[in-house]
C-alpha cells in the first residue's frame, strides 16, 4: 500500500520536472562521474574506468538530446 503510494507520488514529481532539466541535470552527473574516475584511475582502474565510461554516456547522451 505505501509502496503504491509512493509510486504515485514519485511519478507525480516526476511529471511535472520539464525535459530540459533532466537534460542539464544528466550532463552535470555525467561531467562529475568523469572527474571523479579520472581521479579514481590510479587507485583502481576498474571503478575509474566504469565512472569514465558511465559518464561519457551521460554526457553524449545529453549533448545528442539537445541537438534533436
Amino acid at each position: 500500500m505505501i509502496d503504491n503510494i509512493l509510486a504515485v507520488l514519485l511519478d507525480i514529481v516526476v511529471a511535472f520536472i520539464p525535459d530540459g532539466v533532466w537534460k542539464i541535470l544528466a550532463f552535470v552527473i555525467g561531467a562529475t562521474a568523469i572527474a571523479a574516475g579520472v581521479v579514481m584511475i590510479n587507485e583502481s582502474l576498474w571503478t575509474g574506468g566504469a565512472l569514465i565510461t558511465v559518464g561519457v554516456f551521460l554526457l553524449t547522451g545529453s549533448v545528442i538530446s539537445w541537438y534533436r
